[in-house]
């Protein structure tokens, strides 16, 4: 069997056909999908997909860019979550760079929190991380704030792209890497960064309904 380690089977763009991609899916011999929460209302809307269709679970977690000036309440929030036995995993949270950086220091804060609610609840954690253009700043972020909380972790790293030193660092911090349509973009370098990850350290990924393979 299959396994889709993140797929956002919640948001609108699947309103018009849900239960034919669950359908299709279970076809395929994908009979788990994990649905990553992006901020609080996105956990309850994955909850109750979870109680409709069989093999579909959520994760409780902030996106980076979805934080605010009020992130500490949506985290007692995402923690109080964490005690529902359809949450399987801590995310998705992690750093993202791209658009802006002005609430980068806020970001950190999160991404250490979650990480240290995985621990405590013994659930993986799932990160995003995507940086400015050409940047390897929250990469860099990323794992020094994982080493600070503890020397290793449960978890996947989201959408795996790069570079070949963050793939040794995520598997020397006992992570996993998740690999969907990215691999398949031109020039991507996913497969280059990749060549000496075991397969045993690698997931599946839709990221459903973002980054459809070419």
């Amino acid at each position: 069997m299959y396994v889709d380690t993140h797929v956002h089977l919640y948001l609108d763009a699947f309103d018009s056909d849900r239960d034919a991609v669950v359908d299709r899916a279970h076809a395929a011999g994908v009979e788990v999908l994990i649905q990553p929460a992006v901020d609080v209302d996105s956990i309850e809307a994955a909850l109750a997909l979870c109680d409709v269709y069989p093999g579909v679970w959520a994760m409780a977690g902030l996106h980076p860019t979805y934080l605010d000036a009020d992130w500490m309440h949506d985290v007692f929030e995402v923690e109080r979550a964490l005690e529902d036995a359809r949450i399987l995993a801590v995310g998705e949270t992690g750093l993202d760079y791209y658009w802006s950086r002005d609430l980068e220091d806020v970001q950190r804060r999160s991404l250490r929190r979650h990480a240290e609610l995985a621990l405590e609840h013994d659930l993986p954690l799932v990160l995003h991380n995507r940086d400015a253009k050409g940047g390897e700043d929250t990469s860099r972020d990323i794992v020094e704030i994982l080493r600070d909380v503890a020397p290793t972790h449960r978890g996947v790293l989201h959408c795996f792209g790069g570079p070949q030193w963050l793939a040794d660092a995520a598997l020397e911090l006992g992570l996993h890497l998740g690999l969907g349509g990215t691999l398949t973009f031109k020039n991507g370098g996913v497969g280059e960064a990749i060549e000496d990850v075991p397969l045993d350290r690698i997931v599946l990924e839709t990221d459903g309904p973002y980054l459809a393979p070419t």
